[in-house]
């Protein structure tokens, strides 16, 4: 007796080879390609055994996206990490001072609130370029933009972030002017 595949199943079996490529338009990783596609079917296939998915392979390319765009914060995150171990772990002779780390610290926590606030492609163009250094054109060939349109977004991500990061900053030095009041 032959068992019939679920639709997630036979869209992911049809459809392997263009997720990959859907997938790496975010990695160029081989590995993090296969990881993330492969989650993608995971996830997909446990959702479908409590629900129907009406369309198998647009569920399919949805959840790839969101396990993409998780794994790139998460590895965004790893770098910010990895830079204040580093940054603790360096003993310089000019080493900043706890001030000056604090503030350091602050605004960096304020450039990630403000990257939370971009609209997905803007963010996802942001950090392209910001975190992980690629080219204007790498990023269009990845996400199937135009180079004008990588630029666009860019611009915009930086202009918000910039203008976020000025409306939160605090003061770096007290505003106390003689004896007031």
């Amino acid at each position: 007796m032959e068992s019939k595949q679920s639709p997630v199943s036979a869209a992911f079996v049809e459809h392997q080879a263009f997720l990959k490529r859907f997938v790496a338009r975010y990695f160029s990783n081989r590995q993090d390609i296969e990881d993330v596609v492969q989650d993608a079917y995971l996830r997909a296939y446990a959702a479908e055994a409590s629900q129907e998915i009406a369309a198998p392979k647009a569920y399919l390319f949805r959840i790839a996206r969101n396990v993409a765009l998780n794994k790139l914060a998460k590895k965004s995150r790893q770098i910010t990490d990895y830079l204040e171990e580093a940054s603790s772990s360096t003993v310089k002779d000019t080493a900043p001072s706890p001030d000056q780390e604090l503030a350091a610290q602050e605004l960096l926590g304020l450039y990630c609130q403000a990257i939370a606030t971009l609209s997905e492609k803007c963010r996802e163009v942001y950090l392209l370029r910001k975190v992980y250094g690629l080219s204007h054109k790498e990023i269009a060939s990845r996400i199937s933009l135009s180079v004008s349109s990588v630029e666009k977004y860019l611009r915009q991500g930086v202009l918000i972030c910039d203008a976020f990061v000025r409306k939160n900053e605090r003061p770096r030095t007290p505003t106390y002017k003689g004896n007031s009041r």
